[in-house]
This record gives C-alpha cells, sequence and structure tokens, in this order.
C-alpha cells in the first residue's frame, strides 16, 4: 500500500476540516504521517482500507484499537478509531468513503473486541456515518495543544497511584 496516498488524502481530510493551508504544506507532520503509515500498516489492532478506481487509489479509510480505562459504556476497555476519511476530488460522490468505512465497521465487528467506535466528523462527513449508526455524544469533545517544554501552572493538589 502506498503510505505517501494515504498522506495525501490526510492532508485532503485535514483541509476538509477548515486547518489553513500553510499548516497542511509543513513537512514535519507529513514525514511523521508517512513514516507512521510505513511502520503501521499491516500490524495487529490497525486496519488500512482503499477503494481503487481504475487501479488508483481514490478514497481510504483507517480504523485503529485504542485501549482506554474500562467503563459503562466499555466494559473492556477496548475502543474503535476512525480516522482519515477521504476521497480526492475526481472520485468524490461515488460512495466511495462509506464503501470503506463499511469494509471498516465489519473488521471491527467481526476481527476486534471493541464494544465502541468513535469518530470525529465534518458536517459533510457526518452524512456518511448518521445512516450507519453514529450519533452525536452527549458530550462533546475537547482538545488542548501541548507546547513541550512551555511552563504551565501546576495543579493545586496531586494524589500518586
Amino acid at each position: 500500500m502506498d503510505a505517501a496516498v494515504l498522506v495525501e488524502l490526510r492532508a485532503l481530510m485535514f483541509e476538509a476540516m477548515g486547518t489553513p493551508a500553510d499548516r497542511l504544506a509543513h513537512g514535519a507532520w507529513r514525514n511523521a504521517a508517512l513514516d507512521w503509515f510505513t511502520r503501521r500498516i499491516g500490524t495487529e489492532g490497525v486496519r488500512v482500507v482503499v477503494a481503487e478506481v481504475d487501479g488508483v487509489v481514490a478514497s481510504a479509510v483507517v480504523g485503529e484499537v485504542t485501549s482506554l480505562i474500562p467503563g459503562p459504556g466499555t466494559p473492556n476497555g477496548s475502543v474503535g478509531l476512525v480516522s482519515n476519511v477521504a476521497t480526492f476530488p475526481t472520485y468524490r460522490g461515488r460512495g466511495l468513503a462509506g464503501l470503506v468505512t463499511d469494509d471498516l465497521l465489519r473488521w471491527f465487528s467481526s476481527s476486534t473486541d471493541v464494544t465502541r467506535v468513535d469518530l470525529f466528523a465534518t458536517p459533510g462527513g457526518a452524512r456518511i456515518y448518521e445512516p450507519r449508526g453514529f450519533v452525536n455524544r452527549a458530550f462533546p469533545g475537547m482538545s488542548l495543544s501541548m507546547r513541550h517544554g512551555a511552563t504551565r501552572a501546576a495543579p493545586m493538589t496531586s494524589r500518586g497511584s
């Protein structure tokens, strides 16, 4: 599988999510993503599904099995993560993203022990996932970009394990 094509599809995904063009062009993330795909494709807990048209990769999706602390909705802590869903513009409107997503969901169901599958969707992408049973979560996701080496206020209290 051509990892470089998967990086290009990843860039399209970030573009659809509103990432500024100057950040998409930056080589550091692209090199790291290329390395990730090269090392992780075919390993346990990772599945990459592509749709080809006339022998050319047109669309792809990546699935990963992740481990969380078990909870009521994830009794074994095993959760699937869907990412990198993208289709090259020339091939859009053919249902390819849905096809690769369906294949990935079958894999999660038949070949893993995940009890929940998560993803982040653009408004345009939601139309692919909602018919497949994905719903908005009660508590929206939040994130914090970490700057390593930056000074942050220490927590007031901390309990060790």
